[in-house]
């Protein structure tokens, strides 16, 4: 077939063939324009991840503690502060700054260097932060003065790791390991709520009062706190609670029946006789049994001597203890788990509708 020109066409017409040559070097035309789109969109691809590779780097760089031994600013300042003492303890053991202590002057010094440089702490001058230097005192980051976040929770722990040690002894060290993780996840769970309780709520209450919980008028600060609590409360309360009531069973079962068996049978408590019931029935061929009456004659048991009366009264009032703190216990997991969500929905629907349709019930 031959080429049709275009020119020789008439006016208005169109060409009825296209020539080999012609459709040839339209798809190669094509064809160069998609390998320049993909090479376009590779290289924007590449841009973009070298500037968050280099956006990442700078960041992490901020984290880095300044190099030991500067020679100005605000960590030559720190570090030129007089060294903390050297002692020996009693035993022959040096004894010098704690960990805890470098830690702290190391991370101090980096904040202030990052304040410096971005100008916010142009105002401490290199003199300036001597009392910032002598407040970082061995006397501020020792044992007695450290106070933990979660001090029942770690005392929990420590005491069961002190009895898994016990009872595993040398020849099951290489049960310690399951019996740690065991341990730290009912640390965890009780953790959660003692931080919850003395980092949320008793500040909270201490700044706010009670009066939020279910004031005769709302506002918009009553309806939200009292939703956010009772949102908080699901989440917080549902693991933790099981914890708890599981732990009670254990330390009703080793603790509390045992003592319960040994203040009973120390002290014994006199068979109460019950009423009759008020309303009985009586099935034909049925002969209620009558109890034995006691004779009146019976004589009545000695009591024991003091030190013994004293070891019944303990051991029978810790296990009632035990046995009552157990049902508390299981009762307030029961409801937790059953009734809880429902209850805090029900909290959260009142006081937005009490704030949005009644509020000025009762008038005032």
């Amino acid at each position: 077939p031959t080429a049709v020109s275009v020119a020789s066409l008439p006016a208005g017409g169109t060409p009825a063939l296209l020539g080999e040559e012609e459709g040839g070097s339209l798809a190669g035309a094509m064809g160069s324009l998609r390998r320049g789109q993909r090479s376009m969109l590779r290289f924007a691809a590449v841009c973009a991840g070298a500037w968050v590779f280099a956006a990442l780097f700078s960041s992490s760089r901020s984290f880095v503690p300044p190099p030991a031994g500067p020679s100005s600013g605000p960590a030559a300042a720190l570090s030129s502060a007089p060294a903390a003492p050297v002692g020996l303890l009693p035993d022959g053991l040096v004894q010098g700054p704690p960990a805890e202590l470098q830690l702290a002057t190391l991370a101090s010094s980096s904040v202030l260097a990052g304040l410096a440089g971005l100008g916010l702490g142009s105002g401490l001058a290199p003199g300036s932060l001597g009392p910032v230097s002598a407040a970082l005192s061995t006397a501020d980051l020792t044992p007695e003065t450290f106070r933990p976040v979660c001090p029942a929770s770690d005392g929990l722990y420590n005491l069961g790791k002190g009895l898994a040690d016990t009872l595993l002894g040398a020849e099951g060290m290489e049960y310690r390991p399951l019996a740690i993780e065991a341990l730290l996840r009912v640390r965890l769970e009780i953790c959660v709520l003692e931080s919850f309780v003395y980092e949320a709520i008793v500040p909270f209450v201490q700044k706010k009062g009670l009066g939020w919980i279910l004031p005769l008028h709302e506002t918009i600060d009553t309806v939200i706190a009292g939703t956010v609590f009772a949102v908080a409360l699901n989440f917080i309360l549902f693991g933790t609670t099981k914890i708890l009531a599981v732990l009670s069973i254990y330390h009703d079962f080793l603790l509390g029946a045992p003592l319960r068996l040994v203040g009973f049978a120390i002290l014994p408590e006199k068979k109460v006789k019950e009423d009759p019931p008020l309303i009985q029935i009586n099935w034909p061929g049925f002969t209620p049994k009558d109890e034995p009456e006691e004779a009146e004659n019976e004589q009545e048991r000695e009591p024991p001597p003091v030190p013994l009366q004293v070891l019944g009264s303990a051991c029978k009032g810790y296990g009632v203890f035990a046995g009552i703190l157990k049902n508390i216990l299981e009762g307030f997991d029961t409801f937790v788990g059953r009734y809880l969500a429902v209850t805090s929905i029900a909290y959260i629907g009142f006081k937005w509708a009490h704030w949005r349709l009644f509020n000025d019930f009762p008038p005032l």
